[in-house]
């Protein structure tokens, strides 16, 4: 019984083990985005907090895990990087970017907190944060590795380390060094090494301003990102400054991994839903697709307005159908009657006439009686002659109803026919409304004269009108209108045997 008992358990413990995998697959990715602007001993960057803030939002949007700070100190900077390279541990991805002033000294780079005072060497090694413990954070992660610095501006801090480096033996040089390159790791400056990147007179720097709309394109490779920012930077700047990347990946990464319009248009391009793609084209205007979204939103409109109108159409003729089967009963009704009525007047032999008084009985009464009223020859024969007119009037009218139901049958095939044609199919999609089926006689001189037996009921039966038959293949070349939607159809690749055969006639 042991075993038994601890076999639900089992089972669960291997569902469990295999669910593992799949939940491993979910992506973490971490940021930090540090932007420095109130310096202290430094003249304020106008721009860099707008450049961290707008960096976050763009980095939250593509899912990322961001520790973010402005205006940061040596103790702030050094508490957001020690959090951040907790965050980075085991993570699939992780990003640093900082705005603000940097510096080279003796080779090495070095971000400056906004109440440093670099005035000599010893303000360098303990008032700045050093970029290779960013490095060593950014290394805790154990997939691709980003590194952005848009910190080489022009500072007053180089200029006042350069008037101590004729009495000290150290090296300062104008912008930033050039960081060793790890496996698996970008690395993006603003403007080349050694080189100094601009402000900016907007929002944002150049550089930045590139790289928040670069991100929040979707599916673009991160390389391509960058080669992006690069020549939008360069644009921007009439060629004064060019950034520099440095990229050692193994595979290819995304920073935004939201659907393509490629990636949409894939997945709708079927839909018959035309709210699908008045969403399509307001989410992509310049789309390459977008002009296919138009053509297949004016198809099924197109095809909305011919359902509307064959809906239409199938209503007035089953109204017309109804009112045609109200007449035909009310005719054979009366048919019916007149024909019962004559039958019984033709089977009698005579007309009543009173027995003579010997034929009386004794025991009737003598006085008071209700006696047989002898009718006229003359009267009867007329009755009958009336009777059988009128049978042989209904007999007319029902022949002519069902002459009328034949052409109401031809003109509603000929109906569906067009609307097929019009719509490219062989047949309607909706059920065709029943036509009506008139068993009417045949009218002739001796049913006119004898009519029809009382117990030989008219009958009113409804049948389906037939369906048209598949068409033949065209001879002659299809309308301009007919080719036109043969064309958008063919764009589209929905084209059936039969369309292909017209596009062969259209061309």
């Amino acid at each position: 019984m042991l075993p038994i008992t601890r076999l639900p358990l089992l089972m669960g413990l291997a569902l469990l083990w295999l669910a593992l995998p799949a939940a491993a697959t979910t992506e973490r990715r971490v940021a930090l985005v540090i932007g420095n602007s109130s310096y202290a001993n430094a003249p304020v960057l106008p721009n860099t907090v707008n450049d961290a803030r707008d960096m976050v939002a763009a980095l939250r949007k593509v899912g990322f895990e961001v520790v973010d700070g402005v205006d940061l100190d040596k103790r702030g900077m050094d508490q957001a990087v020690t959090r951040f390279a907790r965050l980075a541990q085991d993570a699939d991805a992780a990003m640093f970017y900082y705005a603000g002033h940097g510096l080279q000294f003796n080779g090495e780079n070095y971000l400056v907190p906004v109440e440093a005072r670099v005035e000599d060497e010893i303000g360098v090694q303990y008032e700045t944060t050093r970029l290779n413990d960013v490095v060593t954070a950014l290394n805790f992660s154990r997939g691709v590795k980003i590194m952005v610095l848009d910190a080489c501006r022009n500072n007053p801090f180089v200029t006042q380390l350069a008037k101590r480096q004729g009495t000290r033996s150290f090296s300062v040089g104008t912008g930033l060094a050039p960081v060793a390159r790890a496996q698996g790791m970008v690395i993006a400056y603003a403007t080349q090494a050694n080189d100094v990147a601009a402000d900016g007179t907007g929002r944002n720097s150049p550089f930045t301003a590139a790289l928040v709309r670069e991100i929040d394109q979707p599916g673009v490779e991160v390389a391509t990102v960058f080669r992006r920012v690069q020549k939008s930077v360069y644009d921007a700047t009439n060629g004064r400054q060019t950034p520099e990347l440095s990229l050692s990946l193994l595979g290819d990464f995304y920073l935004n991994r939201a659907e393509t319009d490629s990636d949409v248009w894939g997945r709708i391009r079927t839909s018959e839903d035309s709210a699908v793609y008045h969403d399509f084209i307001r989410r992509y205007p310049t789309s390459f697709f977008t002009i296919d979204a138009r053509t297949r939103l004016d198809l099924l409109e197109r095809r909305a307005d011919e359902v509307k109108e064959r809906d239409q159409l199938a209503r007035e003729f089953a109204a017309r159908e109804r009112a045609l089967l109200e007449r035909v009963e009310r005719a054979e009704r009366v048919r019916q009657q007149a024909a019962t009525d004559l039958a019984k007047r033709q089977s009698e032999a005579s007309p009543t006439i009173a027995p003579p008084p010997a034929a009386r009985s004794p025991a009737s009464p003598s006085a008071g009686t209700v006696r047989p009223v002898a009718i006229p020859p003359a009267r009867e024969q007329a009755e009958r002659e009336r009777l059988a007119e009128e049978v042989s009037r209904r007999d007319r009218e029902l022949a002519s109803l069902e002459t009328e139901k034949k052409r109401l049958a031809d003109e509603r095939l000929l109906m569906e026919q067009a609307m097929a044609a019009r719509m490219g199919t062989l047949t309607m999609s909706v059920p065709v409304q029943p036509s009506l089926s008139l068993d009417a006689p045949t009218p002739g001189p001796e049913r006119s004269l004898t009519g029809r037996p009382a117990a030989e009921p008219a009958a009113s039966t409804i049948a389906p009108v037939a369906r048209p038959q598949a068409a033949r293949a065209p001879t002659t070349r299809p309308s301009a209108s007919t080719c036109s939607e043969i064309l958008l159809r063919a764009q589209l690749g929905e084209l059936t045997a039969q369309a292909k055969e017209q596009l062969q006639l259209c061309r």
